[in-house]
């Protein structure tokens, strides 16, 4: 049997027995304003040294749907320098289905010309600078 170590509920005086069985109410938050109440001064962050802050440098997003089919010149967001990219045409969606759809109807013989022709494929840009993939063109998503 397990004794119950909890103190006796504490009475006053000035209490009368309908007041002992209500729970006390916790005070407003925040306290309400007026001519006694202080202004609410927010705590001191950082390093009290810091008069002004720092300025954060601004980042620029390049338009990266500006390249195309042909090579152009942007900021690298990897290396961050301003080149003019290389372009490399890598087989893609359309290619293929260009040569299935030549494959099924009209000659087998001509199906591998849509992989000898840059119309037909993908653009790959990268940059000269650090050898990174910027964009690849998709002909057909």
């Amino acid at each position: 049997m397990e004794k119950d170590y909890r103190p006796p509920p504490y009475s006053s005086p000035q209490m009368d027995e309908t007041q002992m069985n209500y729970p006390v109410q916790p005070a407003p938050y925040p306290p309400p304003a007026g001519p006694q109440a202080a202004p609410y001064q927010p705590p001191p962050y950082g390093p009290p040294y810091a008069s002004q802050p720092m300025p954060i440098p601004a980042v620029q997003q390049m338009p990266l749907t500006s390249l195309m089919d042909v090579p152009g010149r942007i900021t690298c967001p990897h290396c961050l320098t301003e080149v003019i990219t290389e372009t490399e045409h890598v087989s893609g969606l359309l290619a293929w289905l260009i040569c299935g759809t030549l494959a099924l109807f009209v000659c087998w013989l001509c199906c591998c010309i849509p992989f000898c022709m840059d119309a037909c494929k993908d653009v790959k840009h990268t940059c000269p600078n650090c050898r990174n993939i910027i964009r690849i063109y998709k002909r057909i998503q």
